[in-house]
């Protein structure tokens, strides 16, 4: 009964949103992002649930979103004209490339049940994304960041909750095994939760650029300690690593490269006081090769079984979403993989063991877009960075959008959700609406 009530609320909820607030939606979905957990508030859908896939708070939000942006779509021209425009930009032709490259490996896949699958989901994704960036607008452009923000912010209490107790809420019998605990908080996976906090610090960086008044900026500086403090809880190997590539990204890309650089001897400073406090932590984090090696030879199992399925399948794969099903026909056994591996794998390895070097091209060519419209928005004025500059607040906000899919690429390295990840569709969502303005701005320009 409790979640029969929850779901009714939830739909109630969101389609008010629909109607009277739909910008909402956006900043919503980031925090719906962090409530994995959200999984077991709702009831079994039962048929509906299989074709729609596990009910969340996300899935909820992600629909809501397509739809509040289908109602704008009939009843508004200039919307019908905006949606022309998006089908133009190179990030929005690429994204349908990769999809239309992965339906078209039904013809060859290993198992056309799970490419059906991956095909749906991702065109749901596309939708999303197509969805976001019709609703986004000048005035809510920074919305996304402080949804994420916010939501990274929220969990502290449940974060030292659950580290101080030693008593996880969820998911718990999974981590047991761990030998140091590992927060996880509303996440189904730590690693998880750790790329949701880098995701929580960069969108910190990029409000600050927007930031002008002293005291509210300290108190986004009184922040990233928070946020740092739970993703030391997480205990992420991954998270930390990604989170020192992102930080040099940052020192690039970004245009508030003193609050970067003040960040990272923030963090060295933290680093000397764990290692104090908590050596176990750190020796766990040096202990990266020998722990795959020994504790963890799944995966360095499966890195095997994803080279060893690319080099039998070099140029076009086995099939959009059928590694899982090659990985255990034929190569479980002849390659000495034990009947216990995980499937948990990266994504570079396999987009190469699915669609092959055709599906590595593509990824490139998507990454290619996305640098081209950071250059494209920092060539237009790069002699004048100024944050009261509407070419800088355009180019600083694709630079965040830019930083938030990289950290989703980089840590889907060690945990294999990249194009699963809806932060990568609302970020190439920010990144169109963008050359979208810039497009707009030129024009007015030039009247």
């Amino acid at each position: 009964m409790i979640q029969w009530t929850v779901l009714l609320l939830t739909l109630l909820a969101l389609g008010l949103l629909i109607v009277k607030k739909p910008l909402w939606l956006i900043p919503l979905l980031g925090a719906a992002v962090a409530l994995e957990i959200s999984s077991t508030w709702y009831p079994d859908l039962g048929i509906l649930e299989k074709v729609l896939g596990e009910v969340s708070l996300t899935r909820f939000t992600s629909i809501s979103i397509v739809l509040a942006a289908c109602l704008r779509v009939f009843f508004e021209v200039e919307i019908r004209a905006r949606l022309m425009a998006f089908f133009k930009d190179p990030v929005t032709l690429i994204l349908l490339l990769y999809i239309a490259y992965g339906a078209l490996s039904l013809v060859y896949s290993a198992d056309m049940g799970n490419t059906v699958k991956e095909i749906l989901r991702l065109l749901v994704l596309f939708a999303v994304f197509l969805s976001i960036a019709l609703l986004l607008d000048q005035d809510s452009i920074l919305l996304p960041f402080h949804g994420i923000h916010l939501a990274a912010l929220a969990l502290l209490p449940l974060a030292l909750y659950e580290g101080i107790s030693g008593n996880l809420i969820w998911q718990g019998e999974n981590l047991l095994k761990e030998h140091t605990l590992r927060v996880n908080a509303t996440f189904v996976d730590p690693n998880i939760y750790a790329r949701f906090l880098i995701l929580g610090i960069v969108a910190n960086f990029v409000i600050q650029i927007f930031t002008h008044n002293r005291r509210i900026k300290l108190i986004y500086w009184a922040c990233l300690p928070l946020l740092l403090i739970q993703l030391l809880l997480t205990g992420s190997r991954g998270g930390i690593l990604t989170l020192g590539m992102v930080l040099v990204l940052a020192l690039f890309f970004l245009p508030n490269k003193k609050n970067t650089v003040y960040f990272l001897g923030a963090c060295a400073l933290g680093a000397v006081v764990l290692l104090l406090i908590r050596p176990e932590i750190w020796e766990r984090m040096l202990l990266f090769t020998q722990d795959l090696e020994v504790s963890s030879p799944q995966r360095l199992y499966l890195w095997q079984a994803g080279i060893a399925i690319f080099t039998d399948h070099p140029w076009l794969g086995t099939g959009l979403g059928s590694f899982q099903t090659v990985f255990l026909q034929d190569y479980i056994h002849l390659k000495n993989i034990p009947d216990g591996a995980t499937l948990s794998h990266t994504t570079i390895l396999t987009i190469a063991s699915e669609l092959g070097v055709l599906g590595l091209l593509v990824l490139t060519a998507l990454w290619v877009a996305i640098l081209g419209r950071l250059y494209t928005l920092y060539n237009l004025n790069r002699a004048h960075l100024s944050v009261f500059s509407e070419t800088n607040e355009k180019y600083s906000v694709a630079a965040g959008y830019f930083l938030w899919a990289m950290t989703v690429f980089i840590s889907s390295q060690g945990e294999g959700r990249f194009f699963e990840d809806p932060v990568l569709w609302l970020s190439c969502a920010g990144l169109v609406f963008l050359r979208l303005r810039q497009e707009s701005y030129r024009y007015r320009v030039s009247e």
